[in-house]
């Protein structure tokens, strides 16, 4: 365990300590959520649900539940329970805290957890675009340790939990979906 830990500490240093100028400082922000970037899976999604209601009026149930799992399963469980230090708490020498220190626990990111189950979702709506949302992922999720709030293990974790509850939300909506069809086609042949 000591060494997965030091491993992750370098890692951090890795990417903390890439060069910081105002433009990387504004891209990160943007990227993790901070001001206008909050807005971008919402903009993702909204786009992708203008689109797709048309065909198939149960687009929101992925969305949501990707949004709202990843939101309960770290926020109100997996942090309370492991409650990591963020990295700016441990008085890990020379982090570089871009945009204010965050509050609460570091592990899981949530903002890795909902990037990555986004991105399966919107993935399975625009499969032509894929690679496209993960790499946004990706970008986010890094963007994370860039700013000196979150260890790459804490981004990994969130990745690997978003990508479960992203293929779990269009799962479940598949399931609803099929039920919808046998319940409409019995209805119709009585």
């Amino acid at each position: 365990m000591e060494f997965l830990l030091a491993y992750d500490q370098k890692l951090f240093y890795l990417v903390n300590r890439l060069p910081h100028t105002p433009l990387f400082h504004t891209i990160a922000l943007f990227l993790s959520g901070v001001g206008l970037g909050a807005l971008l899976w919402v903009g993702i999604g909204l786009i992708l649900f203008l689109r797709e209601e048309k065909k198939d009026h149960r687009f929101f149930i992925p969305i949501g539940l990707a949004l709202g799992m990843s939101w309960m399963i770290v926020e109100l469980l997996l942090k309370n329970i492991v409650m990591r230090a963020r990295p700016f708490v441990n008085a890990i020498d020379g982090v570089i805290v871009v945009g204010g220190e965050a509050s609460g626990y570091s592990f899981p990111s949530s903002h890795a957890t909902t990037a990555f189950a986004m991105a399966v979702v919107l993935s399975y709506f625009e499969p032509r675009l894929k690679e496209v949302f993960f790499v946004l992922a990706a970008f986010v999720s890094l963007s994370r340790v860039y700013m000196g709030v979150h260890f790459p293990v804490d981004i990994a974790a969130g990745a690997i939990i978003g990508v479960c509850i992203g293929i779990g939300s269009v799962r479940v909506a598949l399931q609803v979906s099929r039920l919808k069809r046998v319940s409409s086609q019995k209805k119709k042949s009585r």
